[in-house]
């Protein structure tokens, strides 16, 4: 070799010690090498919940968009309006062509919420800046060093714009609802009985749940076990073991209920002799009104309405003591000098039933959120179209129906010196559900929502946003009120007035078919270019006229 090549060799070397070698993912440089850093990987998004914190460097409207990655594949989220869904997934090495140094993921939105929002202009913009970023085919993105901020690029006239987010807690899902609760039992059924029976009053029956484990008493031992899994309409327990405290009789009425418990808890759904070593219980949640009273509570139903097996109540601090007893309350031997602040004591609630035009169901449209306590998603069809003063159509989430209806009145209990309670008085009759076979989750949702709307009649309450729908059952005075929960709805756009569209009429024509629907609903008729007040009422209709003079869109509540 001649000695005049080695000074070239040498810097050809030096040269190629400083470039990157991606295979072994180290830099190599004279005299060591530094660790190039790794892009993220998605599996760290997955389980995380975000929310905008800015657009292209300039700060977002606090409280406005987030996203949450709820599985590998599941995705939801809130536009600054609406509450969406959908999946995502990771595009592989090379499918960005824009910039294949970051990793990148696919959003496909699958439904979203339909609610009305009045946004000023820098909301709306901020809105469709950030959901035009998760419309596109291609959505590069990258973690902060600790996790705590997510930056996605808006790919726009060649330029990569950063939507940033910052980590937020994860929100609770609805099978979760149920961890770190307490609750104790009114009532429990026994074997070969179908109906509750009350709990010993001594001997409350407990039930707390922890992420993986349920545990409390009988009344007389202790209990335990294990949940293998939890869903939002239905939980496993396996595992079940207790204390073994013994009675001196056979007969003593807290075996008795030990025994049913027990038995809810280890055979109820076993059709065999041996025990199963999984027991699947469905369980609802719902609120229920106390009495006559203005206060609510919490109620879980163990089994379904139709077969409980045990019906529950949270369990407040200083209910019970250490041994899991009743706390004894001494009540106070001096009298109440201003009862009721400063009201005397009323006698029973007067119950008055008026027929008078309160809030008209006919013209509206809604979908449910709940039904029977159990919540459903924003996309789950299950709907009530009252199309007229006797018709109302909809779905019960697999099937669709029609069916005729009738107001019966309105019932206000007055209590005392609290707010009335107003419901209406309601009969839904010869419904005919189409005939598609249903099977799983939604079968039991729409069979819960069926039974309620066929009974002999029900109760609606309306609170200028939802519409409530309540069990009709005979009082202790032999009149008709409010009993269990039926479900909950929210408004949506009718899809039509009649069964006619209103576009292309007169606004004097859509207001005459308005009226003829629902006259007690305020129409007003808004020309081409006229602003109107931001309020939101269901009680009124706006029909918006194009510059033709005819109705440009079809009318709705709000």
């Amino acid at each position: 070799m001649r000695l005049s090549n080695l000074p070239s060799l040498g810097l050809a070397f030096i040269l190629f010690n400083a470039l990157p070698s991606h295979a072994h993912k180290h830099q190599l440089l004279r005299g060591g090498q530094l660790p190039i850093p790794e892009a993220p990987s998605t599996e760290k998004l997955v389980g995380t919940n975000w929310q905008l914190k800015e657009i292209g460097g300039v700060p977002a409207i606090p409280d406005s968009q987030e996203l949450f990655f709820k599985t590998e594949t599941e995705l939801s989220g809130n536009d600054g309006c609406n509450g969406f869904r959908g999946e995502w997934g990771t595009v592989e090495n090379g499918q960005d062509s824009h910039n294949s140094d970051r990793p990148s993921i696919t959003i496909d939105i699958l439904a979203t919420n339909r609610r009305m929002c009045r946004l000023t202009a820098e909301a709306d913009e901020q809105k469709s800046n950030f959901m035009s970023a998760l419309h596109q085919e291609a959505i590069s993105f990258s973690l902060s060093a600790d996790e705590t901020a997510l930056t996605l690029y808006h790919t726009h006239d060649g330029n990569d714009v950063p939507i940033v987010l910052s980590r937020i807690a994860t929100p609770v899902q609805p099978h979760e609802r149920l961890i770190g609760t307490d609750w104790v039992a009114t009532g429990i059924v026994y074997p070969g009985s179908q109906e509750l029976r009350p709990v010993l009053e001594d001997h409350p029956v407990t039930l707390s749940f922890s992420k993986d484990q349920i545990n409390g008493s009988t009344g007389t031992n202790q209990f335990f076990g294990d949940i293998p899994k939890m869903t939002s309409m239905e939980f496993q327990v396996t595992n079940i073991g207790q204390t073994l405290m013994g009675w001196e009789e056979d007969v003593d009425p807290r075996r008795f209920q030990e025994n049913a418990w027990m038995n809810i808890l280890t055979t109820v759904n076993d059709e065999t002799e041996n025990p199963p070593e999984v027991v699947t219980l469905p369980y609802t949640l719902f609120d229920e009104r106390i009495g006559d009273t203005d206060e609510w509570t919490k109620v879980l139903v163990l089994g379904s309405f139709q077969a409980p097996l045990a019906r529950f109540v949270p369990l407040k601090d200083g209910m019970l003591d250490e041994w899991g007893k009743p706390i004894k309350q001494i009540e106070s031997p001096l009298p109440h000098e201003n009862p009721l602040n400063g009201h005397e004591l009323q006698g029973p609630p007067v119950i008055k039933d008026l027929y008078f035009n309160t809030f008209q169901l006919a013209g509206s449209n809604w979908r449910a959120s709940n039904i029977r306590g159990a919540l459903l998603r924003s996309d789950t069809d299950v709907t009530m179209f009252f199309k007229s003063k006797t018709s109302v159509e909809g779905s019960g989430g697999c099937n669709q129906f029609d069916a005729s209806w009738d107001k019966l009145g309105t019932l206000i209990q007055i209590n005392g010196t609290e707010q009335p309670l107003i419901l209406e008085h309601m009969r839904v009759e010869d419904l005919v559900p189409t005939k598609r076979y249903c099977d799983g989750i939604m079968a039991q949702v729409e069979n819960y929502f069926f039974r309620g709307l066929t009974q002999e009649s029900l109760f609606y309450e309306f609170d200028g946003e939802e519409l409530t729908l309540w069990d009709a059952v005979m009082g202790e005075n032999g009149r008709k009120t409010r009993g269990m929960f039926i479900g909950r709805f929210n408004n949506v756009p009718v899809p039509s007035w009649g069964g006619q569209s209103l576009v292309g009429m007169t606004g004097e024509e859509a207001n005459a078919v308005i009226e003829d629907i629902n006259p007690s609903l305020q129409v007003q008729i808004i020309p081409a270019g006229w602003s109107t007040t931001a309020d939101y009422r269901l009680d009124r209709v706006r029909i918006r006229l194009g510059e033709d003079g005819n109705v440009n869109r079809e009318p709705h509540r709000g």
